[in-house]
Formats: structure tokens, C-alpha cells, sequence
């Protein structure tokens, strides 16, 4: 007799218990739960064993190697892609030459199994399927037999309406080694799905065999946190004696540290005065428990620590992480490798937070983390909120900021809702207005317009504002205020407490979203009609070069109510951009501009002169003073480091304004300006050209003292 222990599972459901670690290899009372399959299969006699590889195949074998410290012999098969659970086990067909009992590498189970091979040669039985009467049959395949045992009938974790039985398929079978013929080679191939009801079909006998004991299939947080309690109420199970609490005597623990009975507590551990380590509590080597923290049928990983004050319930807290002072991890919580939480973070029930993280002091998580490296109380970033697509920026993270933006401003505020009308943002925008939605916001959405457009909108008929766009996997939010001017850092703060603390606002009433009445682009146009004079711009040709097609049609109604002669091209190919300069350079072109697709910045060819960066930006100031009449120019503060030369050619003093986008922005609107020419590439077109004659002479000159530097 042999046996074969499966254990390909990558355990998705377990996950972050598995993301390190095959299924088979999660700690169970201090040893990887496949130790228990290998010890059950040796107490009846079986000797030579196979285990079935896929996921993390070298934990498993470096670990169990050839099994001769359990006084067995281990073959190991590994598979090259997912062959489902017959599939692998007829990939160890050269091992299995006589009768094999296969079991499962991540259950716990005290199966009879010498009965269950005694009913299997008594029968006749080509397989045989240990079962097990459970309480709530739809979590497993359940089985019908007759009265002698024989299979009647399969069915896959069936609906309530569905259930004939309460006998579960334990994934222990006994199987005669022709079987193996009747799956297929070199594909998935499934033991329930597809071997069973072909054998069922085919007339092959196969019968059940009703177990007693205990079983228990570890496939969620949940059923893993329900087994060690299980195996406390037990006694134990195998070799595992747990009649009374087994406490190493290699570990250091306080008199003053109350020790409930049924407890389990490894080696090299130190528990410190007045921890409360309560029933059912599973704590692995090396762990230390600092003064005062509580622990409530926790399990925790050999080398974690917890701090003082810490209270822990019915949660799992994985190797090497760090818990800090007053941190609080509730009911099937889980807390992966290598984590650092530090002071008073809260981890709500069912959280859970993968390996290799840092959560920052105050921090309350009430959702999955899945990426990076650090989750900090600051959602906000230097410009707004950014992160990876389903990753940091998830739907879940939108109805959360939505909750928090909905709370921060007044229940009448008229907030306007936006995106790029790409795919993923859409995704996020609309995760961001059912959060809002619920606070009893007044939301007025539009779509697929240009973000400068966006915050005239804003500034000239709203509230607030919000702005979702993406590029490529990455997704940018912003927050406006009635100006269209990002948001203070008081705001953000306020926004990310709400965020942290989650003591959103509620309301009964919910408020649709209503789409914008008027074209956004007609308000748009109505801006330029009041702030440029058409004549100044009939006959003047022009390219414009962008990769947004919504730019593109932007200029296209430009050019047709100012008589631009526009070439416009989609496109932001580097071979694009060649072209835009040979024709500037042969005068084809009065002017070429080169647009960004986000609609904010861009390059200009006059000539054979190519303005971009700060110079530009130094050229806008320039017009914006001579537009609206200013005696200086503005500039954000680190432009100091391009003033040199140029600034005494333009000789006019500067005011110098904060760094950020928000400061710069505050003393434009303080001046009179109307525009964000800084950040605003269409507006900024149409300011370069109206003064077109002037930008040409000032680049002269500017060529002429760049020429006096190179003789130099």
C-alpha cells in the first residue's frame, strides 16, 4: 500500500497566510500542517509516499526532503503547470504500482484509514471515497450511496435546492492503480469534475466510506482559526497531546502573565508581566509578548512580536511581524510576514494586510492591502492622490474617498465629478461618486474633457471638484476648490483623518447624479470669446501635434470660430514631432505646438527655435503681465535658479510665489488674471498667438545674447 499527498495548491483563499508558503507548509500548533498527512499515513502502515508539487515546490522539499526523519520514504513529482488534482497524482504514475491512498496535503484528519482500506477490499471497490456527515453541505461535494455504500451520485458544493445528502467528499480516496487509464494525460483533470462522473458513467464500482473522527478541510482564515480550536476541544490529535496546555519549558514567562488552560506556546518565547494569554491561543517559537497585551484564541507565527497594551482576538499574526504599542487586531483578521504596525493601529475584522508593509501610527485598516510597501496616514501626495490601477487606487479606496470627500464638504455644496473617459478611470470615478452619494452630496458629473477645461468649469459654476485620469496603469485624483485651485493642506488633512478614522457623514437622502446641462466646452469658449480678440488670429497657420483626440477636436472648434489655418495631427511619435519641426523651420507654419494629453503643458516651434520647460514657462509670465497689465511677472519661487540673463532682457521685476501648484495658482487669481497659463497649454496657445508678432522678437533677441555666450 502507498500513498500520495497533494499538495500543488497555491491556497488563494488563504491568502496572505500562502503568499510565501504552499498550503501544505502554514504552521499548525508549531509544524506545517502536511506533517499530520505524512504521521496518518505511517500510524496505518504506509510507509512509501509521493507528494504532488506545484506551488513553492522547494518549501515542501527542502523541508520533508526524503522523509527518513519520519521513518518514511518520500518521493517528490512536481508538476510544470497546474494538472488539477487527478491530473497530478497520475503524474507520480511510475511510484504507483499497487493500491494508494491519496490525501489531502492541507487538511487535518484522524480518518480511520485502516478501516477504510479493509471496506475498500471488501467491497470491491475500484475507488473509494472516505466521507464525512457535515452540518452545512453546499461548502463541499457531497455524495449519495446506497444502502451497501455504492456511489449513486456527485454533486459540487451544491445550492441549498440541491442538496440530496449530508455525506462530504473528504478529498481521501482509495484507489486501485488501472484508475489512473482513465485520465487524461498532460491536461487539467479534476478528481470530482471530471474522474468521478466518468467512472459513474462508465459503471465502474466505486463506493463511500462514512468516516468517524475528526476532519476539517483548511480552505479560508476562517476554517484555519476554527481547526486549532477544534484540535484544543479535542485533546489533541496524532501525537499532539493537548489534554492540558503544552507550554515549552524554553520559554520565558512571567509570573505575573495569566495563562489560561488550553493554550499552546512554543519555544525561546517571552511573555511579559500582566499579559493575558486567553483559551485557544496558538503562539509559535520565538514570539514575544510585551506587558500588558491581551490575546483571545490568537494564533501567531514563530518570531512575531507584539508590543504593550495590544489586544488580539481570533485573528492570525504571520512570522517575523511587528506589532508596536496599543494595537488592535480583530476577529479573522490576518497580519502577513515581515509587517511592521506601528502605535495604536487598529486592524478590523476580516482585514487583512499582505507581507513586507509599514502602517504608520493611528492607521485604522478596514480593507485588503495588498501593494507597496508603506500604508501611511497621508492619502495625499505633492499633487493630488496617485497610485496603480486595482493595486493602491482600487474601487473599494474610491467608495472610501468618496465617503470622505461627501463628509468634508457642506451637504449643499455643489460638487462637480470628472475623468478622462478612459476605461479606468471611469472604474474609479464611479467608486468615488457612490461613496460621495452617501454623505447626501449634490454631485454634477461630466466627462472626457481636458483637466484645465475642468477647473474653469469648476471656478465659474461650482462648489468643489473632483478629477479622475489615468495613464496607463497609473491613476491620478484631484480635489478643487470653487476657485479650481487644488485643495489646502487643511482640507487634505481633514479629508485623510475621515479617511483614517472612518467617521464618515450619513444621510437618508440620496441625491442623483446630475450630467451637466450646458456643454462644458461651449462654457469653455465663452472664457477665450471674453478674454481674446478673433481678429488678431485670422490667417495665422498652425499645427497642433497631441495624442488626445479630445485636444485635437478642441483646436478643430478653435480654428473654425478664430480663422486659424490648423494642421492637426493625433499623434506624440517622436517622428511627429520631426515633422512639426521641418515645417516650422521652412516657414510653413507661423507656429507649432506640440500638446501633452493631459492637456497642461506642451512645446512650442517657432522658426527653427524650439521653446520648452522653464523658458516657456518664463515666456508665458512675460504675456500674462503684458496681457493683463501688469508692472511684474509671476513665477513660481525655484525659477530663481533659470533667472540670469534672460530676466534682465525681459526687465521686469518678478514676484515669486510657493512651489507648489496651489500657491502659484492662489496669486494668479490674487492679480486679476483669469487663467492658469502654467498649467493650461490650450489657453496658453492662444495667448502666444494673439501675441504672436512680440513672442518672434523676443525670441530674436534672446537667440542674439545665447549667440554672445557661445563667443564668449
Amino acid at each position: 500500500m502507498k500513498g500520495v499527498i497533494m499538495a500543488g495548491g497555491s491556497g488563494t483563499r488563504l491568502r496572505p497566510l500562502t503568499v510565501s508558503l504552499p498550503k501544505p507548509m502554514i504552521p499548525f500548533f508549531g509544524k506545517p500542517v502536511m506533517e499530520y498527512a505524512v504521521k496518518l499515513l505511517k500510524a496505518h502502515g504506509i510507509f512509501e509516499i509521493a507528494t504532488t508539487l506545484q506551488y513553492h515546490p522547494d518549501k515542501i522539499i527542502n523541508y520533508f526532503e526524503d522523509g527518513q526523519k519520519w521513518g518514511v520514504n518520500i518521493q517528490h513529482f512536481v508538476e510544470d503547470r497546474p494538472l488539477g488534482t487527478a491530473g497530478s497524482v497520475k503524474n507520480a504514475k511510475v511510484f504507483l504500482d499497487d493500491t494508494f491512498v491519496v490525501l489531502s496535503g492541507d487538511g487535518i484528519t484522524n480518518a480511520d484509514l485502516t478501516r477504510a482500506i479493509e471496506f475498500h477490499k471488501q467491497k470491491g471497490s475500484k475507488v473509494t471515497i472516505v466521507l464525512k456527515e457535515v452540518e452545512i453541505p453546499i461548502e463541499y461535494g457531497i455524495v449519495l450511496t446506497d444502502e451497501e455504500g455504492k456511489i449513486q451520485r456527485f454533486f459540487e458544493k451544491p445550492s441549498w435546492s440541491e442538496v440530496f445528502s449530508n455525506l462530504a467528499n473528504t478529498g481521501i480516496y482509495i484507489i486501485e492503480p488501472e484508475i489512473l487509464d482513465y485520465i487524461e494525460d498532460g491536461k487539467p483533470f479534476d478528481f470530482s469534475k471530471d474522474l468521478f462522473p466518468k467512472l459513474l458513467k462508465e459503471k465502474v464500482p466505486m463506493f463511500g466510506f462514512k468516516m468517524d473522527g475528526y476532519w476539517c478541510d483548511i480552505g479560508d482564515v476562517g476554517s484555519y482559526i476554527k481547526a486549532h480550536r477544534d484540535i484544543f476541544k479535542l485533546g489533541g490529535i496524532l501525537d499532539l497531546d493537548l489534554k492540558s496546555s503544552q507550554i515549552s519549558k524554553n520559554s520565558n514567562i512571567s509570573l505575573n502573565a495569566k495563562i489560561s488552560r488550553s493554550v499552546f506556546i512554543g519555544s525561546e518565547c517571552e511573555i511579559e508581566d500582566d499579559v493575558e494569554i486567553g483559551e485557544f491561543c496558538v503562539i509559535g517559537d520565538g514570539v514575544k509578548i510585551a506587558k500588558g497585551s491581551k490575546l483571545e484564541r490568537a494564533i501567531l507565527w514563530s518570531g512575531s512580536f507584539i508590543g504593550k497594551n495590544c489586544e488580539l482576538k481570533s485573528c492570525v499574526i504571520c512570522s517575523k511581524s511587528i506589532l508596536k504599542d496599543y494595537v488592535r487586531v480583530s476577529e479573522k483578521a490576518v497580519v502577513g510576514e515581515n509587517n511592521l504596525l506601528k502605535d495604536f493601529v487598529e486592524v478590523k475584522a476580516e482585514a487583512k494586510i499582505w507581507p513586507e508593509k509599514t502602517i504608520e501610527s493611528g492607521t485604522v485598516i478596514d480593507e485588503n492591502i495588498y501593494w507597496g510597501t508603506e500604508v501611511i496616514k497621508s492619502v495625499f501626495w505633492v499633487r493630488g492622490i496617485t497610485g496603480d490601477f486595482n493595486q493602491e487606487i482600487t474601487p473599494q479606496f474610491g467608495i472610501k474617498l468618496g465617503n470622505s470627500i461627501g463628509s468634508v464638504f457642506d451637504r449643499n455644496a455643489r460638487i462637480l465629478i470628472g475623468d478622462d473617459y478612459t476605461e479606468k478611470s471611469s472604474v474609479i470615478r464611479k467608486a468615488i461618486e457612490t461613496g460621495c452619494q452617501i454623505t447626501g452630496a449634490r454631485l454634477y458629473r461630466t466627462r472626457g474633457i481636458i483637466l484645465p477645461v475642468f477647473r474653469y468649469i469648476v471656478k465659474d459654476y461650482y462648489d468643489a471638484g473632483i478629477y479622475v485620469r489615468s495613464r496607463g496603469n497609473s491613476i491620478r485624483i484631484e480635489i478643487f476648490d470653487h476657485n479650481g485651485i487644488n485643495i489646502d493642506k487643511s482640507l487634505e488633512r481633514k479629508i485623510e483623518n475621515l479617511f483614517v478614522t472612518c467617521d464618515f457623514r450619513t444621510s437618508s437622502n440620496i441625491n442623483f447624479v446630475n450630467e451637466l446641462v450646458s456643454s462644458p466646452l461651449e462654457m469653455y469658449f465663452a472664457r477665450l470669446e471674453e478674454t481674446f480678440e478673433s481678429a488678431k488670429f485670422k490667417g495665422l497657420k498652425v499645427c497642433i501635434v497631441s495624442e488626445d483626440k479630445s485636444i485635437i477636436s478642441l483646436f478643430d472648434r478653435i480654428s473654425e470660430r478664430y480663422g486659424l489655418k490648423s494642421t492637426l495631427i493625433s499623434g506624440g511619435s517622436k517622428q511627429c514631432i520631426e515633422n512639426l519641426k521641418n515645417m516650422c523651420i521652412q516657414s510653413e507654419y507661423d507656429a507649432g505646438f506640440l500638446i501633452d494629453r493631459q492637456g497642461e503643458h506642451f512645446i512650442m516651434m517657432v522658426g527653427d527655435c524650439t521653446v520648452y520647460g522653464e523658458k516657456l514657462k518664463m515666456l508665458l509670465a512675460w504675456l500674462e503681465m503684458k496681457k493683463f497689465r501688469n508692472n511684474h511677472i509671476i513665477l513660481p519661487e525655484f525659477f530663481k535658479a533659470f533667472l540670469s540673463d534672460v530676466d534682465k532682457l525681459l526687465d521686469v521685476p518678478v514676484r515669486y510665489t510657493g512651489n507648489e501648484i496651489r500657491d502659484y495658482m492662489k496669486v494668479i487669481l490674487e492679480e486679476g488674471i483669469n487663467y492658469f497659463f502654467y498649467y493650461d497649454a490650450v489657453s496658453s496657445v492662444m495667448l502666444i498667438l494673439e501675441k504672436l508678432a512680440e513672442v518672434k522678437d523676443l525670441i530674436e533677441k534672446v537667440k542674439k545674447l545665447e549667440e554672445v555666450h557661445v563667443l564668449k
